[in-house]
């Protein structure tokens, strides 16, 4: 009876979603952003909810290392892996205030795992490469790594920040040309494919929001121009989100919630610096941060309320399956 039991609890964490990473990743950027309102409950909520599903896709990643292997070959499944890094990030920011020592160790394990996991990645890829297998999500693997510039400030590391950002700043471009390319002339994405889509708003900002937090003193006209990018990304993901939120709830919205929370961040940085030279641009701006905030939060958190009464639903079945056993 023990070993059934025992049997069924393991075989739950097989099929436990990447996406609740990306999640994750979402819900601790948009939290992490309104600590600049003095909201700071949000965050902490964020934290929980965010150790727990990287505790509960470890636990994945132990008891079931093929299946995480087999998900590292997907084109989109394997994208998404970086997500788990990304968001240990952000926590090691929050750690900060409570052990520098340990958010440093914890914020460069993290940028590790980042690479190591896009090193396994991208090996799957280009053993079969096809065009058509590239996604936005691609992004994550690549440009993602530039969440390490973005929270690198508390962490004391200028050279190693400057260099990670530089790193991610020259995959945006690269990157970014190839995938409008193959998303403007190839196959259109269809099924859980198009929520990707959203991902492509957040390079830009992950690049100006990380450029702003390793620099001081900014170069004007790079600066300008990952703005007017990262103002376009903003606007383009206001367009995208009535076309892509309108279906029944499912984890494949996953990737509506991080572009959005770091689009508010990169916002947040920028308006602080047109603030610091005196710029006229802060006050215009500083009204469609707001309207940026008020999206952010209902959509991100309209899906981790979702998310959550999943997982609750899914808890109370394995219960009463256990209940059955017994």
């Amino acid at each position: 009876m023990k070993t059934i039991r025992k049997e069924i609890s393991k075989s739950d964490f097989q099929n436990i979603p990447i996406a609740i990473a990306g999640i994750s990743l979402g819900f601790m950027s948009i939290s992490t952003a309104l600590v600049e309102f003095n909201i700071f409950w949000v965050r902490h909520l964020a934290v929980i909810f965010s150790s727990i599903s990287i505790l509960i896709l470890l636990m994945k990643t132990f008891l079931h290392p093929k299946q995480v292997w087999k998900e590292l070959k997907n084109p989109l499944a394997g994208s998404i892996y970086p997500t788990i890094s990304m968001t240990i990030m952000l926590i090691a920011v929050y750690i900060v205030k409570l052990n520098l020592q340990f958010a440093k160790v914890l914020w460069i394990g993290a940028t590790i795992l980042h690479f190591v996991i896009f090193i396994m990645f991208t090996v799957h890829m280009l053993r079969d490469f096809k065009i058509t297998n590239m996604l936005p999500s691609w992004f994550i693997s690549t440009v993602g790594i530039g969440l390490a510039a973005v929270t690198s400030k508390p962490m004391e590391m200028p050279y190693l920040s400057r260099a990670i950002f530089y790193y991610s700043l020259i995959l945006f471009i690269v990157l970014g040309i190839i995938m409008t390319y193959r998303l403007i002339f190839m196959e259109k994405l269809e099924g859980n494919k198009k929520f990707t889509l959203m991902i492509m708003t957040a390079p830009a900002n992950i690049c100006l929001a990380g450029y702003l937090a390793v620099y001081e003193k900014p170069n004007i006209i790079l600066l300008q121009i990952l703005a007017l990018l990262g103002y376009a990304s903003i606007i383009y993901s206001f367009i995208l989100l009535p076309r892509l939120i309108n279906t029944k709830f499912t984890l494949a919205l996953a990737p509506l919630t991080f572009p959005l929370g770091i689009g508010v961040t990169a916002a947040q940085r920028y308006i602080k610096y047109l603030n610091s030279i005196g710029s006229g641009m802060e006050e215009i701006l500083r009204y469609i941060l707001y309207i940026q905030v008020i999206v952010s939060v209902v959509v991100i958190g309209y899906i981790v309320i979702k998310t959550i009464d999943l997982f609750v639903k899914e808890f109370i079945l394995i219960e009463k399956k256990l209940e059955r056993i017994d």
